[in-house]
């Protein structure tokens, strides 16, 4: 009954996330035999999702190590470059260990081959096994809906079994394992909706198919604690507020935009829930607006030093790209070597779009611009700008697609890590961005042009004078 109530409050005090208060260390010695030219990553499991603790460049002899902050935990090996999303190793780590890890690659590789770990704890042992069975399965049914759902029943009675033959001495490690398989299982299911790839994918709608996607309806699933012990708990908030917002709009774009956002926070009731799947939204809060709608609210559940760290650092960063703020002044030439600034359009309303040559959904939406632009060409109080981030090395080659396609927009040349695209954190393109006629801030993300949220924004700012 004790190690009961142990492994109890050991689970609470993980959901609150002070499992690594006390600064406990474990130390990993890796060597790589084989192509030794990228570096290790290793990730923690923590809250849901996986955070990386950085990579290690291995030496001469193909050695590097890691130290650690854990009391007991689960960790994923990935190698710098590696082939796929998903991790192939994993260890499980306690206070105080000290682990030796081999990996084999040859040369031929684009990932390691295997792994060793010198005298492998049983929670890594099984760990493994599991993370092998899940993996084989995945690349079994992905993109493939119906083997998907027909096999799912199969895996899932493998699981169950697994469990009952797969116990250890530590209580705690058992509590763990069976709260991430229930959880791996409900990301298995929710995730082939969407062929376990991403949410703009082709989606399992067919009518004989909504019986088995019918639990993710459930409630509970998004305030499930169990959530914060999988690497895939946050993956599978996504899943199912994706596939409930599919249901509701039938519309594949309303989608992929929520997905993007934090605003499914408000559905989550479970506190420690909450604030894992705001952490993992954040990164992808671009405007200081959402910020103020979607996160500032629950302020006050950001309890841990870490957590209100993160939320300072992006109230912070994205303060500057609030509306109203001054646009940064960015200074780059068109085709004709001619520099242009964003205070040199002051008394017009600029629209800039960002956008590279290789960047397929910046093509797509290149023609629509144009076409819209082309609406205004009457106007002398509007300016639309093209800014590549094809980099200075490609000039010529720029030059030559901008005279190819015909571009009547004013084009401008960049770094991808330079100008405006370092100082508004841009990472995703195309990114479209609209100031006023004072150079000040409308939006520095704005829908797509093929969105009619696009023009009626522009619109919006030309009728202010």
């Amino acid at each position: 009954m004790r190690s009961k109530l142990l492994a109890i409050l050991l689970w609470c005090s993980l959901a609150a996330g002070n499992v690594y208060a006390n600064g406990n260390k474990a130390t990993i010695d890796c060597t790589i035999y084989g192509n030794r030219a990228s570096g290790l990553f290793l990730y923690e499991l923590k809250d849901g999702t996986t955070v990386s603790l950085g990579f290690k460049r291995p030496d001469v002899n193909g050695n590097c190590n890691f130290e650690v902050d854990v009391k007991e935990g689960i960790f994923f090996f990935k190698k710098a470059g590696g082939k796929g999303h998903e991790f192939k190793y994993t260890i499980y780590l306690k206070a105080g260990e000290h682990k030796k890890v081999s990996f084999y690659m040859e040369k031929s590789s684009v990932d390691y081959d295997s792994c060793v770990i010198e005298n492998e704890n049983t929670e890594s042992k099984f760990l493994q096994e599991w993370l092998n069975a899940k993996n084989e399965y995945s690349h079994s049914v992905a993109t493939k809906l119906d083997i998907g759902r027909s096999k799912y029943a199969q895996f899932e009675k493998f699981a169950i079994s697994f469990l009952a033959s797969h116990k250890t001495n530590n209580t705690y490690f058992n509590i763990w394992l069976n709260d991430k398989i229930s959880i791996d299982l409900k990301y298995l299911k929710a995730g082939n909706y969407f062929g376990l790839g991403r949410l703009n994918a082709n989606y399992d709608s067919t009518a004989n198919a909504q019986p088995f996607y019918k639990p993710l309806l459930d409630k509970n699933i998004v305030n499930d604690v169990r959530l914060l012990r999988s690497e895939h708990g946050m993956e599978l908030l996504d899943y199912v507020f994706g596939y409930r917002k599919f249901i509701e709009v039938k519309n594949q774009e309303k989608v992929l935009e929520n997905y993007f956002s934090p605003e499914n926070a408000a559905k989550i009731n479970n506190g420690s829930v909450k604030v894992a799947f705001l952490l993992h939204k954040m990164p992808g809060v671009k405007e200081f607006e959402h910020f103020v709608k979607y996160v500032e609210p629950y302020k006050d559940i950001f309890t841990t030093v870490a957590q209100k760290e993160a939320y300072q650092k992006l109230y912070n960063d994205l303060t500057p790209f609030a509306v109203g703020k001054a646009g940064y002044n960015f200074e780059l030439k068109d085709v004709n070597e001619k520099t242009h600034t964003l205070n040199g359009f002051k008394g017009k309303v600029v629209v800039i779009d960002v956008w590279a040559m290789w960047c397929a959904p910046c093509l797509a939406e290149k023609p629509i611009m144009e076409k819209i632009a082309e609406g205004y060409k009457n106007r002398n109080d509007i300016a639309f700008i093209g800014m590549s981030v094809d980099g200075y090395s490609k000039k010529d080659a720029w030059k030559g697609f901008v005279k190819k396609h015909a571009f009547t927009s004013i084009e401008l040349l960049s770094q991808f890590d330079e100008s405006l695209f370092k100082f508004y954190k841009i990472s995703v393109i195309p990114r479209f961005l609209i100031f006023d006629r004072e150079g000040k801030i409308v939006t520095v993300d704005a829908p797509r042009p093929s969105d009619p949220r696009f023009k009626k924004i522009v619109d919006a700012a030309l009728a202010v004078k």
